[in-house]
């Protein structure tokens, strides 16, 4: 069973579930996770609004130290895939997971912010995630701020919006993208997919 973490201000929990669900993937909504404890095959961190929240997020993964511990594969969301960086723009105060070093920060260029809309996702290597799915697909955006991680290799994906973003990235057993695949039709649920088919063999 996969688990979806539902940490208080995750916002867009059910309609997560329901394109699992859609995958044929079994599922479960969880407030916290105990790696101890769970017994489960994976787990997916979805999140949006301000990243003032994120703490809340990384209490509920049992703080910093413990969900770096986590060994089944993770799915971040939107705001779960900010969460996975040290800090953001958006908030002095908030610290991220830090699994992936960097910052996000706030979108820079002439553009309307937020990004709300449809945009490309260029592939900048192959991952199992995005099996099947086209180089420069179009996915489903809302967001202000990106991710700008400090080593390269952790990218999976960039889009451009003003000026070029990570919108995917991997770290180990850790998978973040910054679009919304449970809004994205057909790529977006091929990409659930390969997750759900990830976690099933064990990354």
């Amino acid at each position: 069973m996969i688990g979806i973490l539902d940490f208080g201000s995750a916002g867009n929990v059910r309609s997560v579930a329901n394109a699992f669900a859609r995958a044929g993937a079994r599922t479960g909504i969880v407030k916290t996770y105990d790696a101890d404890r769970s017994g489960l095959g994976g787990l997916v961190v979805p999140g949006v609004g301000s990243f003032s929240v994120v703490p809340g997020m990384v209490s509920a993964l049992g703080g910093r130290g413990a969900a770096g511990k986590i060994g089944v594969p993770v799915l971040c969301i939107c705001l779960g895939m900010q969460s996975m960086l040290e800090s953001s723009e958006e908030s002095d105060e908030a610290s991220g997971l830090g699994i992936v070093r960097g910052k996000v920060k706030r979108i820079r260029g002439s553009v309307r912010l937020p990004q709300l809309g449809w945009n490309q996702v260029a592939l900048a290597k192959k991952d199992p995630l995005f099996d099947g799915v086209a180089n420069n697909e179009y996915f489903y955006f809302a967001n202000s701020y990106a991710a700008f991680p400090q080593d390269g290799a952790t990218v999976l994906a960039t889009t451009k919006y003003g000026q070029r973003f990570a919108s995917a990235v991997r770290k180990g057993n850790w998978w973040g993208v910054q679009f919304h695949p449970e809004k994205s039709g057909k790529a977006g649920q091929r990409l659930i997919g390969n997750f759900a088919e990830i976690c099933s063999k064990g990354w």
